[in-house]
């Protein structure tokens, strides 16, 4: 617990420091979920058009867990955003950045298999 305790005190510092790192890891953490969300329409559009999964975790959520498959995945995400909101530092926010730009590719790509952009 003190080491918790501790950390939640570093963090604290850190907003209090720097407003700037905090605004845009609020912005970051929003993108990461509404990303995440089309993620998992894109997918379900790219599925229903005949095509795979390429992530064999998701491919092993979806084998199990039928529909419900993006359960564990949304929460995943918002685990992500949350640590980006707790721990915001420039090194996480160039990094959250990074994840939100590979998942726009990876929505646009499952859109464009799913015949949506042409």
């Amino acid at each position: 617990m003190k080491k918790l305790r501790r950390l939640s005190e570093i963090a604290a510092e850190v907003r209090q420091r720097n407003q700037h790192l905090c605004l845009s890891a609020r912005l970051l953490a929003l993108m990461l979920v509404v990303v995440a969300g089309f993620d998992i329409i894109s997918t379900n559009a790219a599925l229903a058009a005949g095509h795979l999964e390429g992530n064999p975790a998701v491919g092993y959520f979806q084998d199990q867990l039928g529909t419900w498959w993006s359960v564990p995945k949304i929460g995943i995400h918002l685990l992500l955003a949350m640590l980006i909101l707790w721990l915001p530092s420039r090194k996480m926010i160039l990094m959250a950045r990074v994840v939100v730009v590979g998942y726009l590719a990876i929505v646009f790509n499952n859109f464009y298999f799913a015949g949506w952009l042409v």
